[in-house]
């Protein structure tokens, strides 16, 4: 399955916050090209979400705000996933019922 940007921008900041701040790091750890993650890391210093100081990254006050968003995400994307996984189990059994009640 492809990651979006905000799935790569969220394990990027992942790492980070986990003392995972070298390039090299990053890239084994959220499996990225030397080419993507330097685009990235570009990217998210811009934006001002991280700095790099002597060659390590860390994270901003702003990019900690935007983890806290991105980990509330998540965990809502989890429980939408559940839900509908539910949802869907109640339909399967409720198609059988009714396949059951008409033989």
């Amino acid at each position: 399955m492809r990651r979006t940007r905000d799935d790569i921008i969220g394990d990027i900041l992942e790492a980070i916050d986990s003392n995972i701040n070298r390039i090299s790091s990053i890239m084994k750890n959220v499996n990225l090209s030397a080419s993507l993650a330097k685009k990235y890391l570009s990217m998210l210093t811009d934006d001002g979400l991280i700095q790099e100081v002597d060659g390590e990254y860390k994270l901003t006050e702003k990019g900690r705000k935007v983890l806290e968003h991105f980990r509330n995400m998540r965990k809502i994307k989890l429980e939408l996933a559940t839900i509908i996984y539910e949802v869907r189990k109640e339909l399967s059994a409720n198609k059988k019922e009714d396949q059951v009640s008409h033989s």
